[in-house]
Formats: structure tokens, sequence, C-alpha cells
């Protein structure tokens, strides 16, 4: 067997080098290669995608105390998603006390103070983690609503409710995402 070359001074001395490793050499580093480019595809293409599906509409609010004619000087944002039979949501939010109740209401919000009953309600404590729930989830008639949302947001406005301001702290207008 020929003297496998380890560097350049190898060749400066005048040693044979030994092809047949090189070549295997770097057809284990071409396959090493193809193997990761391949992972990388795969790993791209099989990883949930933060995008929401094809059929799904996204819709968003900013979420202000002066939306709803508060003193709250907290702000946020909602992006609510709805897929077939299923709404998900995420809220992010800062500058309010502890949240409360969050939901739907169809627009205009009412005088200050006053609440309105929501038609989609998320969930008895909001936070700001992601959550979802069937359509129906809340009766019969709440997977009519999410329709109608989804149709038209820009009837419909999203509330948070705090401990201080329990008929919303901070709101916004729904429009498409």
């Amino acid at each position: 067997m020929l003297p496998h070359v380890t560097d350049s001074s190898d060749v400066r001395l005048g040693r044979r080098l030994d092809t047949r490793s090189i070549k295997v050499g770097e057809s284990h580093l071409a396959v090493a290669k193809h193997a990761l480019i391949v992972f990388a595809v795969l790993a791209a293409l099989l990883a949930p995608s933060a995008a929401a599906p094809a059929n799904a509409v996204v819709v968003k609010a900013n979420l202000t105390g002066k939306y709803l004619r508060t003193t709250s000087k907290g702000s946020g944002t909602a992006t609510i998603t709805f897929t077939g039979g299923k709404v998900c949501w995420k809220f992010t939010y800062r500058g309010l006390d502890k949240p409360g109740d969050s939901g739907i209401h169809i627009a205009p919000p009412p005088a200050p103070g006053k609440h309105k009953t929501s038609v989609f309600p998320f969930t008895a404590t909001t936070s700001m983690a992601p959550g979802c729930v069937a359509a129906n989830h809340w009766g019969p008639s709440s997977a009519g609503w999410a329709q109608k949302i989804a149709a038209n947001p820009s009837r419909f406005y999203v509330i948070i409710g705090t401990a201080k301001y329990p008929q919303g702290a901070i709101g916004g207008p729904l429009r498409r995402a």
C-alpha cells in the first residue's frame, strides 16, 4: 500500500500520494454533504410550521386602553386563527395588572365601564400562552359566531379584562392579517 499524505510536506519531499485514500476521503465527504442536505430538507418539510394552513383565516388586533376609552396604559396584540372547526389565539400584552377574561365582541365598544357579552370568549384567565378550542366549544351558536367573525372581522373587536378593569382594560378592532 502507498503511504498516506498527511500534509503538504509529504508532497514537497517527493513522497508519492495515495490517490486511493484521497478518493475514498473525498467520497466520504461527498456522502456526508449530501446526507446533511437531505436531512436539512426533510427537517424543514417535517417541522411544524408557524404559518397558518392554507384554508385558515387569520385576524389580528392592536389592543389599547384608548380603544375602550379606559385609562389603562396597557397595550398588546391579539392574533386569532380560524381553521375548519377550530379557533386558536395568541395574545401579547404589557402594562396590565392581573389579566382576566378575554373575548370577541360585536363592534363598536359600549360606553366606558359598560360591557357587552362576548360572542366568542377565549378563556376564563387570559395569558400569553397560545390556546385553541373547537369552534363550537361554547355551544351550538359559537361555531356560527366563529364563521361570522372570520367572514367579516372588521365588525368585531377583542378585549382583555383585568382585575382593575374587569369590563376590558385594552381592546382593539379586528382586521384580516
